[in-house]
């Protein structure tokens, strides 16, 4: 068991996860765009990695996951994960480690470099949101500052 942030994680039950599934969503707490992996190839079509826009229903889930992947049937199931970190926990966790080794396996190497770019505008988006909680923009308190004497 290895921690991040305060929740228990068990590594090795996260990578036999992720080696053993055909898709991936990954859900932040932290940003609302989430990670699709899809380890799927048929003939020229081979895996993907996507950042998906919010959706507000699984019908929503599911077409923005056809648009990504038109070419390939929708999936029967999908595996989300929910981080409860922030997007650089992934490392942390040893889930970009485990989807990337997963990539190589399958000779998609060009797609484990589109992981760490799929990666990079969350983080901005955290850092984003992270100034914006921290100036209060867009943020009300739940209580006022008391006047000075």
């Amino acid at each position: 068991m290895a921690m991040d942030s305060h929740f228990d994680l068990d590594r090795e039950a996260l990578a036999a996860s992720i080696a053993g599934t055909d898709h991936l969503l990954f859900r932040f707490a932290t940003v609302s765009p989430r990670v699709f992996v899809d380890f799927r190839s048929e003939g020229e079509v081979g895996p993907v990695v996507h950042v998906l826009p919010p959706a507000g229903s699984l019908v929503e889930r599911l077409v923005s996951i056809r648009e990504a992947r038109p070419e390939l049937p929708l999936p029967d199931r999908l595996m989300l994960i929910a981080a409860p970190a922030r997007v650089r926990g992934l490392e942390r966790m040893g889930a970009l480690d485990a989807i990337r080794d997963r990539l190589a396996g399958l000779d998609a190497c060009d797609q484990r470099i589109e992981l760490d770019l799929a990666c990079e505008p969350l983080q901005a988006l955290e850092r984003e949101e992270m100034r914006r909680a921290i100036t209060g923009e867009g943020y009300r308190t739940v209580w006022t500052s008391a006047p000075e004497r």
